[in-house]
């Protein structure tokens, strides 16, 4: 038999495979690429050359007051990141910025290459606890005495020289004015109105631990709240709330102001006194009603809360007007009492008079007495 012989299908077969493994060969010479494939070099613009950023977060302990956010920018084109835009709308030239917050949300951060090319990313913060009436925001330059204590019990804070003050919370946004109806009394004060709108945001403030004394610092006598100390007496309305304002500037406070008690501070604070110790507001027990004044902070028996001397030792100014009706009989007016002055109410008893912390007395605001004195609220 002679030698076999390809049948006409494979050499067909053959034929196309022959064709197939020349074509991929003639395209490879010709456009350097294997079918399925892309040659970026001979495509450039597929790269992309937009910003790619990167965002991070960094805080402080459990409860942080804030959160700072890094972010970083990176591009393949070489003439690289132009600026970095905050969440606030604030440029930072180059690749890298911070930005702290103190506030949860969600924040935007926008990248810009020098081609013009850019775009943005945005990251949430949810680390920083809720300010609530239960959990006090506490000013930049103060700690908290014990960090334990609970707001019920009194939580008392305290800054570098030793001023002390102790948060009054306010769970449902609203102050407690009790004169609010009567015709005789006015809170018009522009600090009485900010402690409104503080209160409304962060559901608190802070009351002065003790009454007003005086204190040394670089040369200026300051509002204080300290222990120890000689209250702070025979000063008018105008140079307490004076006092009382510049205290927070002159101890160098950044986030927060100080401020001569008004009505909604001192009947809120009853309010909630009296909500742990009963009939507080009312009662002549706990005041120094002894005739001598004693230092800030020393009359055990009047520590409610934490606060001392609200009922005695000596009466406090507020901001409060009292404006006497035309009817208002001579025999129950003070007897300084004249039609062109301003009149502002003083609160609680004194050593030299027994009252209740609730108690009504009006003045001419030019008026002073060895058993005046004053003290200060703290917001922010």
């Amino acid at each position: 038999m002679g030698g076999s012989k390809l049948s006409p299908v494979v050499i067909i077969a053959l034929i196309v495979v022959f064709i197939a493994v020349g074509a991929l060969i003639i395209n490879f010479i010709v456009t350097g690429n294997i079918p399925g494939t892309t040659n970026n070099k001979e495509n450039p613009s597929d790269v992309s050359t937009k910003p790619v950023i990167n965002l991070s977060k960094d805080s402080e302990g459990d409860k942080p007051k804030k959160v700072t956010i890094t972010a970083y920018a990176t591009t393949t084109d070489k003439a690289g990141i132009k600026e970095i835009i905050l969440p606030d709308g604030t440029v930072v030239e180059g690749d890298t910025a911070t930005y702290e917050v103190e506030e949860n949300g969600k924040y935007k951060f926008t990248a810009n290459c020098v081609n013009g090319e850019s775009d943005n990313l945005s990251i949430e913060v949810t680390e920083i606890p809720e300010i609530s009436s239960n959990n006090p925001y506490i000013p930049e330059g103060f700690t908290p005495v014990d960090e334990d204590a609970s707001v019920d019990e009194g939580f008392v804070i305290e800054d570098e020289e030793g001023n002390q003050y102790v948060w009054i919370p306010v769970e449902t946004g609203k102050l407690t004015r009790n004169t609010m109806l009567s015709i005789n009394y006015e809170e018009s004060n522009s600090t009485a109105s900010a402690l409104v709108n503080s209160v409304a945001k962060y559901y608190g403030f802070y009351m002065a631990r003790f009454e007003a004394s005086q204190f040394e610092k670089d040369g200026e006598i300051v509002a204080a709240s300290m222990q120890g100390k000689v209250p702070w007496t025979n000063i008018t309305f105008q140079d307490a709330m004076e006092a009382a304002n510049k205290s927070g500037e002159i101890f160098e406070y950044e986030d927060c102001h100080t401020a001569l008690i008004n009505s909604y501070a001192w009947d809120t604070t009853l309010a909630w006194i009296d909500t742990t110790t009963e009939t507080y507001s009312s009662s002549t027990t706990y005041g120094n009603y002894d005739g001598t004044i004693f230092p800030t902070g020393v009359t055990e028996k009047d520590e409610m809360n934490h606060i001392f001397d609200i009922a005695g030792n000596v009466r406090e100014w507020t901001t409060e007007i009292y404006k006497p009706s035309e009817d208002t009989s001579s025999s129950s007016r003070n007897n300084d009492e004249d039609e062109n002055l301003i009149y502002r109410v003083v609160r609680g008893g004194a050593a030299s008079l027994c009252r209740p912390p609730s108690s009504h007395q009006y003045y001419s605001e030019n008026t002073s007495d060895n058993y005046w004195g004053f003290r200060m609220i703290l917001y922010k």
